[in-house]
């Protein structure tokens, strides 16, 4: 009887480990696809994570943390870079008077009453935190640092106002057993927390590595992806409390990371086909991540239409973790690598 009862747990630990596998890419076929022409590649800066743009001005704020010399103890040339796409000028970093030390990961751009807000997630040995600058001259003035024991792992963030976002907690412990055990065992402790001005409330559960959030271009609807969890939620929001009505929800069938919102309301994702190799990657620079990127139109109230923009074995660019349309051009962006891509991109043509 013990015997049968070993090969059953046997059998269901085989199960679980070749499910794990599967859901986290290992036995995918990647076969390079680019609808982007005219690539180019900027070398300028690591670890370009993030992007977030003006669409009336055309500034393009780029996050960057060179997380391979973070890791070793050394120091990079970590800060917000602003770019602007259409003078095709190399990436400048820009000053702040922030004062502490600044490891910057998710960041959002807001606009309002003629003045221009960039909130940025830090990482640094104090814990983390999300820091509020004023853009003004080339330069960013902060103006308040907000910290909460609730945002133990802050990954990405979406401003509404200038008092007001959406922040993502990637993992439940910032550390630890457990930390690791939600990865490998896909346990849903990462979690969507709100700050209404004053305190932060959760708002959304129970989901397997909460990463990307955004919102529409009226405000009205929220996205967010997980990774481990391989999809997409949409949300309702209410903007007068800040409150979520899910929605529907997507599977991708891979990991998906960060989320822009175009000027025709179009959702960009970055996303790790391969997660396993991500992980490898994070720990080797020799070692390559494939990278993907989707384009997802809203179809209704229930739907989202998803092309494949460009999957690359991660030769041209490793961890991809943002994409961003812009006129006529994409730009992709990675979590370790010195480069990011800028792509020709003609909707109606392909």
């Amino acid at each position: 009887m013990k015997k049968y009862v070993v090969i059953i747990i046997l059998v269901v630990i085989a199960i679980f480990i070749g499910n794990t596998l599967y859901r986290a890419g290992s036995f995918k076929s990647i076969k390079n696809h680019s609808e982007l022409n005219d690539i180019k590649v900027y070398t300028s800066l690591a670890g370009p994570e993030d992007f977030d743009i003006d669409k009336e001005n055309g500034w393009m704020f780029i996050s960057a943390t060179d997380r391979w010399k973070l890791a070793r103890g050394e120091k990079g040339n970590d800060g917000i870079f602003l770019f602007y796409p259409e003078k095709n000028i190399a990436p400048r970093k820009l000053i702040t008077t922030y004062s502490g030390e600044f490891h910057p990961h998710g960041i959002s751009y807001l606009k309002k009453d003629g003045e221009n807000y960039l909130f940025v997630i830090n990482h640094n040995k104090e814990g983390s935190s999300v820091e509020l600058f004023r853009y003004k001259n080339d330069t960013l003035f902060h103006l308040v640092s907000i910290k909460d024991k609730m945002m133990c792992c802050p990954n990405d963030l979406v401003a509404v106002d200038t008092d007001k976002f959406y922040v993502s907690n990637d993992h439940g412990k910032k550390k630890g057993l457990m930390r690791t055990l939600e990865d490998y065992l896909r346990l849903p402790n990462s979690y969507l927390l709100y700050f209404d001005g004053r305190q932060f409330s959760k708002v959304y559960d129970k989901l397997n590595y909460g990463n990307g959030v955004a919102v529409s271009n009226d405000k009205k609807t929220i996205y967010l992806t997980e990774t481990t969890g391989s999809k997409i939620s949409v949300f309702d929001r209410n903007p007068a409390t800040g409150k979520l009505t899910f929605r529907f929800d997507k599977n991708l069938n891979t990991g998906l990371d960060n989320i822009t919102i175009d000027a025709e309301d179009n959702l960009w994702v970055a996303a790790h086909p391969k997660l396993f190799d991500f992980v490898g990657h994070a720990k080797n620079p020799e070692k390559k991540s494939p990278s993907q990127v989707f384009k997802l139109e809203p179809k209704g109230l229930s739907d989202l239409t998803v092309t494949q923009v460009y999957l690359n074995d991660g030769t041209q660019i490793s961890g991809s973790s943002v994409a961003l349309h812009y006129h006529d051009k994409v730009y992709v962006g990675c979590v370790f690598e010195n480069k990011f891509l800028q792509g020709d991109y003609q909707a109606d043509k392909r």
